[in-house]
């Protein structure tokens, strides 16, 4: 049983106090009702039966008003409990934040040392593109090469919660990598390289 239960059940124990003390309260009363005419029309035994029942009644509202004291007390303790977890708890989330925050700021990094490897092959990639060009092979087309290569983008990136409704959703033929691009193109570009060095193409067995 944790502290905020313990404090619960310690209202709960007082109100069931209080609810038989206003029992016996109540019982009081009833019994003063019953004698206070004799008690007070010359009947002796009927006014010391009263007197007690006085001095009863007296107790039992001195007790009543201690247990509501008490009970004021508990529930001032459980909300001084609550606040005590709830404090701890939010201290604990706040160092499981600083945890996350940590690991936020390690992934910011490792995106911008991707993009910026990005960055550096699709222009190192478009520099050779030409050169192949410029060595006398028209593979791949300048204008298909960026096509696909704006399509292996948008793949990567449609995987990705960065991906922007800008971007058309991109169909399953439609959707492109560039290793597969790349691959696709070399075969093309070596059967050139081939050809023009007189090498004859392997049959398969």
């Amino acid at each position: 049983m944790n502290k905020v239960e313990q404090a619960e059940k310690d209202i709960r124990d007082l109100e069931d106090q209080k609810e038989n003390i206003l029992g016996r309260s109540k019982a009081l009363a009833q019994q003063r009702q019953q004698i206070s005419h004799a008690a007070y029309t010359g009947n002796a035994k009927a006014k010391q039966a009263l007197d007690k029942l006085n001095a009863e009644t007296n107790l039992v509202d001195l007790e009543l008003e201690n247990i509501i004291a008490a009970i004021q007390e508990a529930h001032r303790i459980l909300a001084a409990v609550k606040q005590a977890e709830a404090i701890a708890a939010d201290r604990t989330n706040a160092l499981a934040l600083r945890e996350k925050l940590k690991k936020f700021v390690e992934l910011g990094l490792i995106l911008d040392d991707c993009f910026a490897d990005f960055k550096s092959a699709a222009l190192e990639m478009k520099t050779v593109v030409d050169d192949i060009h410029a060595l006398g092979c028209a593979t791949p087309d300048s204008q298909l090469f960026r096509v696909n290569c704006d399509l292996a983008f948008k793949t990567a990136v449609q995987g990705t919660p960065f991906w922007s409704q800008d971007f058309p959703a991109l169909g399953y033929g439609q959707k492109k990598t560039f290793g597969s691009l790349v691959k696709s193109w070399s075969a093309n570009i070596e059967s050139n390289i081939a050809a023009r060095l007189g090498e004859k193409k392997e049959e398969a067995a």
